[in-house]
């Protein structure tokens, strides 16, 4: 029976032993293994996993700042940690942090045993740097924790070309896997008729979203209804008669994914304005909206996970120019144009289900595990 091996930075791991979540998508295929047919460990960060943290603290700070690298291995590095890893037939990793944080025990392992490594890439080669002149040692330590991994996954097209110009050498490790929902969750009855609802809703916490937009726009479109679900300070004191907050954020008790799911079916747009990035920011929220049939209106940045399966006014509605008087007219322009939302809101439900369910991620993490 293969070991199977997850590291998360936080909040999966009880959740899925005590089998208390409900959309499945941000356990990143693990949900998808047969416990009959593998092994499955969880690993997680623990604030206090060594004695002496203090110190791994004090270097993880020094290397975060001046690195500009997510860097937390103090909370992961452990000699119970390491023997799971090292006997494990494959470990996936979710994100750079954890890649990062888990280097010095990948780079143990490695040189005694052959052990297939992923590692989920979303922003990893858009990093500002807070100390240009340490470019160098910046891409170095990018280049050192892709040399030992074996499959590097995408969520973005746009981002892995970026990745490729940095590792010429590297390709064959490299995949675009874009982020795939739980459609089970994400669905609605066939008699849900989103045109008869009111709201204007937004989601999302990321550092990418353009929070000072949002509030203009709410600011100017008085006559709509807006429900944000953000836990971003520049929201949290607002007081306009227009807008809703709802305090939360993925894995809080204030908006589990039902209540989120009933508050996307009580809308009749999402929209998501975005500063220019190339990290594919809004993703699973326009995605779970769009399972939904709750059509989105998002900005158009050159991070945009893949233009190739998304059209404006087809499936989606993009803007190209991200600032305020463009999302008035738009948001203004289709909200009344019903023909236009059912079309929109069906060709991209359609899309959905053609292209993102959660099972390609399964099938992409095993697809190199061998028997």
């Amino acid at each position: 029976m293969k070991n199977i091996t997850y590291v998360f930075s936080q909040g999966r791991k009880n959740l899925f032993l005590n089998n208390e979540f409900q959309a499945r998508e941000f356990f990143y295929g693990l949900t998808e293994f047969d416990i009959q047919d593998f092994n499955l460990n969880v690993l997680e960060f623990d604030d206090r996993p060594l004695k002496n943290v203090f110190i791994f603290k004090f270097l993880d700070k020094v290397m975060a700042k001046f690195l500009s690298l997510p860097f937390y291995t103090s909370k992961i590095l452990s000699l119970k940690n390491l023997r799971i890893l090292f006997h494990s037939d494959k470990i996936i990793l979710i994100n750079e942090g954890v890649g990062f944080s888990v280097l010095p025990m990948l780079i143990a392992i490695k040189l005694v045993k052959r052990v297939n490594i992923t590692l989920f890439v979303m922003g990893l080669y858009s990093k500002n740097l807070n100390y240009k002149s340490l470019r160098f040692a910046h891409n170095f330590f990018i280049k050192l924790l892709i040399y030992f991994i074996d499959q590097v996954l995408f969520l973005g097209l746009p981002e892995m070309k970026k990745a490729e110009i940095v590792h010429k050498s590297k390709l064959s490790k490299f995949q675009y896997q874009p982020f795939s929902i739980d459609i089970d969750f994400w669905s609605n009855n066939s008699s849900f008729d989103f045109i008869s609802n009111e709201n204007i809703i937004f989601v999302g916490n990321d550092g990418n979203r353009d929070y000072e937009l949002l509030i203009k726009i709410a600011k100017e479109l008085k006559q709509f209804e807006f429900v944000f679900v953000t836990s971003n300070k520049l929201t949290q004191n607002l007081t306009l008669p227009n807008v809703k907050i709802i305090n939360g954020e993925w894995g809080s008790l204030d908006v589990p994914d039902k209540k989120l799911k009933e508050i996307y079916l009580s809308s009749r747009l999402c929209i998501l304005p975005l500063k220019e990035t190339s990290q594919p920011s809004g993703q699973s929220v326009s995605l779970q909206s769009m399972s939904l049939g709750i059509p989105v209106v998002i900005s158009q940045t050159k991070g945009f996970w893949d233009l190739q399966k998304f059209n404006d006014n087809e499936n989606i509605f993009f803007l190209e120019i991200n600032n305020l008087e463009s999302w008035v007219s738009k948001i203004k322009q289709v909200y009344f144009d019903t023909n236009l939302l059912k079309k929109v809101s069906k060709n991209a439900k359609d899309t959905i289900l053609k292209n993102y369910k959660l099972e390609n991620t399964y099938f992409a993490l095993t697809n190199n595990l061998e028997n």
